[in-house]
């Protein structure tokens, strides 16, 4: 990494903790210079507009968390239906571990900014859908193997449950509780046996 793509990883990463606790319309480009200790020339020489960071911090987020996702999801030495319980468990405790307050990043970014900005809706519906097709690779492996009923719809199934989590984490903000993250593991062995 040359020493002009490590400071915009820097401003990226620094401008990024500020966004996940502020929202996209909460945040400055000064509040983003000055989480890096940067002047505010500095962020152009990067970055074209805040939109354009908003975009590379969506996919920043969106690369992290499909490696996470790949390595939960894609451990064939662990039964499909394991994979996808122990995935929303490690997702759920690392909500709980932000107190409650970030939520899912991509889906806070897609919330506040999908009807306003067209790169944001592109990106951050991209990066969901990932997410979502991972989800249906295993619960077509689980239907392959006998774990979920042959006449059932995995691509539904996969964006019903991926859907009703991003649900369980707004109500989670709203709560300021991990109940209804707790509600949505309690039933995902449901979802699958119905």
């Amino acid at each position: 990494m040359s020493k002009g793509e490590a400071k915009k990883d820097f401003l990226l990463c620094r401008g990024l903790e500020v966004m996940k606790a502020k929202g996209y319309n909460g945040t400055s480009v000064k509040d983003i210079v000055d989480a890096a200790g940067v002047p505010k020339g500095s962020f152009y020489n990067y970055f074209d507009s805040k939109e354009a960071f908003a975009v590379e911090a969506i996919e920043k987020v969106a690369a992290d968390s499909y490696r996470d996702s790949l390595a939960l999801l894609g451990d064939q030495q662990v039964p499909p239906l394991e994979r996808l319980q122990r995935f929303f468990l490690a997702n759920a405790e690392s909500a709980c571990a932000e107190e409650f307050k970030v939520g899912c990043f991509l889906g806070n970014m897609c919330q506040e900014m999908a009807s306003n900005c067209e790169a944001i809706r592109v990106t951050t519906n991209k990066a969901l859908g990932n997410t979502t097709s991972l989800i249906d690779k295993v619960l077509t492996q689980a239907q392959q193997q006998g774990g979920i009923d042959k006449q059932t719809d995995t691509k539904a199934m996969s964006e019903f449950l991926f859907n009703a989590w991003e649900g369980a984490l707004i109500r989670m903000k709203a709560s300021k509780s991990r109940a209804p993250l707790d509600a949505f593991l309690a039933m995902l062995p449901a979802v699958y046996n119905a």
